[in-house]
């Protein structure tokens, strides 16, 4: 439950990985190209010192039930979090900067 989550994460360093697949099928009269990009990208996120009550609002406030670890990051839940080091996006579920670059330069090898 979400009480229990939020207080195994209290004060602790955890990693959040998120693995991203693009899969490619172009077909032209110049040419075909079925291709598939994978990667992970892994966050690490700390959480500050929480006390009973602020995990009980927390929970009482934004009701995390279907959030992974119990928390969103860009909302009130960021408040719990002290520190991360990697991409923010990753934690809210896409890491949009790694993406973007990985769709660049399929983009790009689809051109030449």
């Amino acid at each position: 439950d979400s009480y229990n989550m939020l207080s195994l994460l209290n004060n602790n360093i955890h990693l959040v990985h998120t693995a991203v697949i693009i899969y490619s099928d172009i077909n032209n009269n110049e040419k075909s190209l079925n291709e598939a990009i994978s990667f992970v990208q892994t966050t690490q996120v700390k959480f500050r010192q929480l006390s009973h009550e602020d995990i009980t609002s927390y929970i009482d406030i934004e009701k995390p039930f279907d959030k992974s670890g119990s928390y969103g990051i860009q909302g009130l839940g960021g408040s719990l979090v002290e520190s991360i080091n990697g991409c923010y996006y990753n934690v809210m579920g896409l890491p949009i900067s790694q993406l973007s670059y990985e769709l660049c330069q399929l983009i790009n090898s689809d051109v030449n």
